[in-house]
């Protein structure tokens, strides 16, 4: 099938027929069993459940105590907070009297925050502390129409009941108001249309100012059931919910999934907890982006290189039958017959022993997505009876727009389009899609939209890649990062950088070369990585340190010339530079999904660059 084509796959029977709502999926969920754990959080040492019937009941009454405070339907809610069960409970309350949540990061800038507040026009926001509640005070004389602050973990020492109420008060007024008036909450669910705004979900600004995609009711129960039509959701899954969920893919797995499962969401205790959380939660589901893939990789070898040799020769040996299956499933030579005897036998005592210590040894799918993962990546996880479906889409697609079906994944591809939603490319390449989750448009930017979403209903996303004869897309960059080098040769940097990271000591990587003869690459050291080398090493740990220690380098170097070893001449790095600091989200070099922002990564070094290029300017 030519890449021009179009890619349609069916509707699943019955679907997107009705008028229904994930609102209303979850009072069913209510009803049908309320004494069933639905979440759990970790409290003085020990996780504790809430049922169904115990989050019903909060959600009631939170959507009553909002009405108390003059929330109409259509008015917009911030909701400033980590992943915590009163997150969930604020956005179902605000969805349930037809009002529209407005996420915003928790890590965002004070500034970051009151922009997603005043673009939206927020009339109340959920807060979570003093620390976040200070990011909306700092700036509220900019923010005209927030009435009402709610804080979701109380508000100490602060007295301004004009403007602040916490969660705990705000939920009494609302058992007053469903005292008097029981129906209250179910009339305005009833009210539902699938047109509704449920969201604004305000993209991570990697180019430019964030814009708030416009997420209907009917975007989301488009796409839950696309996505249960693919993957099959069960009472008895377990979810571990610790990337934001003010990104649309946290919440569209770890809320609105575990709502349609009827199983139970987890909240880690913190990103630095997430190893010990995964054991304690044994999640059946999955979902990491790729640097908590290689995290986890290079812990795991870590762990293997400090097992006794016998040992270590042992698991060496699995690994190595578990990729030679791999590629033989990808046509590379097949396996003989003892060689997949002792694969199973190893799979069932050392595969599954590492898959326990991970905390993934229940985990019937796991997922990446977000952003690019090297297909090598994926492979090794694979060989360890782990394997990864790659997953890609958009916030302006409600999320997932591809899936590498479980009993059938394509490693380097990102799956197959979601039942009902078409996909093609264009003759430059980049990827459209149409279909029941493409959103509304972006709030307020009509010159946007139309940019976006054409006519016709075909949605750009940005992304260039292709689709082969069975269906399965492959992405291979983001248009706007597309490198046309001096000698018009266009280059996708991002498979480049990926591949880098896999290199030891390396963090990240950012490809320079637009206009250039050749490829120059910023990179930056692994904080843990480099931690352990410099303890090994006799070395100072300090990362600005290290990035001149000769020996350091020299493994930069030689991981760099094994990439260059797999690329064609135009393709490799001439020159690079270590960076003193990784990037982070506070520096301004990530948006809050860790994604890189590579104009703010190639400004901020500019010096460096120009200095790799020195010789190509005599």
């Amino acid at each position: 099938m030519p890449n021009t084509a179009v890619i349609a796959t069916p509707v699943p029977t019955g679907a997107h027929t009705t008028v229904r709502t994930v609102v209303h999926r979850f009072r069913d969920r209510v009803a049908s069993q309320p004494e069933r754990p639905a979440l759990r959080h970790h409290v003085d040492g020990e996780w504790k459940p809430l049922d169904w019937g115990q989050y019903g009941r909060a959600v009631d009454e939170t959507a009553a105590g909002l009405i108390t405070l003059g929330v109409e339907r259509g008015d917009r809610v911030g909701l400033l907070s980590s992943n915590r069960p009163e997150w969930h409970i604020a956005d179902l309350a605000t969805l349930s009297v037809g009002a529209v949540t407005v996420p915003v990061y928790p890590t965002s800038s004070s500034s970051q925050v009151a922009y997603v507040l005043r673009d939206s026009g927020a009339k109340v926001c959920f807060v979570e502390g003093a620390e976040q509640l200070s990011k909306v005070l700092l700036h509220l004389e900019d923010l005209p129409k927030l009435e009402m602050l709610v804080g979701l973990t109380g508000l100490p020492g602060l007295d301004r009941e004009s403007i602040m109420i916490d969660l705990g008060r705000l939920r009494s007024r609302g058992r007053m108001v469903l005292g008097a008036t029981p129906d209250v909450v179910a009339e305005r669910v009833a009210l539902l249309e699938s047109s509704d705004i449920a969201t604004l979900v305000y993209t991570s600004g990697t180019t430019g100012a964030p814009k708030g995609a416009v997420l209907t009711h009917g975007n989301l129960e488009w796409t839950i059931t696309a996505v249960e039509s693919m993957v099959g959701l069960s009472p008895n899954d377990r979810l571990l919910s610790y990337l934001p969920l003010s990104h649309i893919a946290e919440r569209i797995v770890s809320h609105v999934g575990q709502i349609v499962s009827g199983g139970e969401t987890w909240f880690a205790q913190s990103l630095s907890t997430v190893p010990d959380d995964l054991r304690a939660c044994r999640p059946t589901i999955f979902f990491a982006v790729p640097r908590v893939w290689q995290k986890f990789h290079d812990a795991i070898l870590d762990q293997i290189a400090a097992t006794p040799r016998p040992v270590r020769a042992i698991i060496e040996r699995y690994l190595a039958l578990g990729l030679a299956a791999v590629r033989a499933d990808e046509g590379g030579p097949a396996l003989t017959t003892g060689e997949r005897r002792l694969h199973r036998g190893l799979d069932r005592t050392i595969g599954a022993r590492l898959r326990h210590r991970l905390g993934l040894d229940q985990a019937r799918l796991v997922v990446s997505a977000a952003a690019p993962i090297h297909p090598d990546l994926v492979r090794w996880f694979h060989a360890l009876g782990l394997p990864i479906a790659e997953v890609w889409g958009q916030t302006e697609d409600c999320g997932p727009a591809t899936i590498n079906p479980p009993s059938a994944i394509k490693i380097g591809s990102v799956g197959v389009a979601l039942p009902g939603l078409d996909v093609r490319v264009a003759e430059d390449g980049e990827l459209f899609v149409r279909g029941g989750s493409v959103c509304a448009g972006y709030y307020g930017r009509d010159d946007a939209t139309a940019e976006m979403i054409a006519p016709d209903g075909w949605m750009s996303t940005g992304d260039l890649g292709s689709i082969d004869d069975d269906g399965y897309v492959t992405i291979t960059g983001r248009k706007k990062d597309l490198i046309i080098n001096a000698a018009g040769k266009n280059i996708s940097p991002s498979e480049i950088e990926s591949r880098l990271a896999l290199e030891p000591l390396i963090g990240q990587a950012v490809v320079v070369g637009d206009g250039r003869r050749y490829l120059v690459a910023l990179l930056t050291l692994d904080p843990d990585d480099a931690a352990d080398w410099a303890a090994s090493h006799g070395a100072f740990a300090d990362i600005s340190n290290l990035v001149n220690d000769p020996q350091l380098r020299a493994v930069i170097a030689a991981g760099v010339e094994r990439v260059n070893r797999e690329h064609a001449p135009v393709e490799q790095i001439k020159q690079w530079r270590l960076l003193h600091e990784p990037f982070t989200v506070e520096g301004g070099e990530l948006t809050p999904t860790m994604k890189v922002k590579r104009s703010v990564v190639i400004d901020l070094n500019a010096d460096a660059v120009d200095e790799m290029y020195a010789d190509d300017r005599r």
